[in-house]
């Protein structure tokens, strides 16, 4: 197997270079472009492996990608595609947002069908990169089974609230927000369901958009949900209270963050999002006191 990208580890002269079984041309991601490589990687029938680095934050960034070219790893490599990403290049951290872009180095097992297998945070060892890509080769074919048989069941019978159900928590449990969103979405903004089916997909619609770093689309979600179940359904003012609080504490916007989650206990201090914010509440920090 050739690997030109590996005599550029150090300069990492290339955003993102795809190496797959037999050679570098079946997914061809030379541009840098890791939105165009994530597009093409399905038509190439085998799981995508991905690992993002940042050249510039540290020994840890800059000696991940010799992970890739282990022997071990290799000799899965006509198997699978690997993809070495620079996400100090803006397009790139674009792209790579989807994966919940967090600490570096990181990486992503996708299967075929773009299932997303495993995701690790700091990768630190070889050995766990060896350990994940056979993973994904020994699951992908259950997974991408799993997901064609819910799809199947959405499209026989689309006003099937349980199937809808089944295939957007599936997508969510496997960190598949880009692909629920539209799901959760159309369930959310349905007036032919029932409120509490609605307020369960718009809680998980939000956290959707703020997982993949949408915020603004997130909080316009969940100001929406208030405005249109809130005025019936106090539960949904606390859920849009808890969902926004929560993420405005995990951004340190603490003064914000404990106005909503006040609010979300004012609403509906039973309900189980009220109780889940009158517990965030309690672990915010003190206000500082005015001066």
């Amino acid at each position: 197997m050739t690997n030109p990208w590996l005599k550029r580890i150090g300069a990492l002269a290339l955003a993102a270079v795809v190496s797959c079984g037999g050679g570098t041309a079946a997914l061809a991601a030379t541009d840098g472009d890791l939105a165009a490589a994530l597009s093409r990687a399905p038509a190439l029938g085998r799981p995508l492996v991905i690992l993002a680095t940042d050249p510039g934050q540290g020994a840890a960034d800059r000696a991940a990608a010799r992970f890739l070219d282990s022997k071990p790893v290799k000799a899965l490599a006509d198997r699978t595609c690997l993809l070495l990403v620079d996400i100090s290049v803006s397009r790139n951290r674009a792209a790579a947002t989807r994966f919940h872009l967090g600490e570096t180095p990181l990486l992503i097992c996708l299967t075929p069908r773009g299932v997303i297998a495993s995701r690790d945070e700091k990768v630190a060892t070889a050995d766990i990169v060896l350990r994940r890509v056979q993973e994904v080769l020994e699951q992908a074919p259950a997974l991408d089974a799993r997901l064609a048989a819910l799809e199947a069941a959405v499209a026989a019978n689309p006003e099937d609230t349980a199937a809808q159900f089944e295939l957007a928590d599936f997508l969510i449990a496997h960190h598949n927000a880009v692909e629920a969103i539209p799901r959760l979405a159309a369930l959310a903004h349905s007036p032919a369901r029932t409120p509490d089916l609605r307020l369960r997909a718009w809680v998980d619609l939000v956290r959707a958009h703020f997982w993949i770093a949408e915020p603004e689309k997130g909080r316009f979600e969940a100001l929406d949900m208030m405005a249109t179940l809130g005025p019936a359904m106090p539960e949904a003012r606390a859920a849009g209270g808890f969902v926004l609080g929560s993420q405005d504490a995990g951004t340190k916007r603490m003064a914000r963050a404990r106005e909503e989650l006040e609010s979300a206990v004012a609403a509906a201090r039973d309900s189980t999002y009220g109780k889940q914010a009158a517990e965030a509440l309690a672990h915010l920090p003190a206000p500082t006191p005015p001066r």
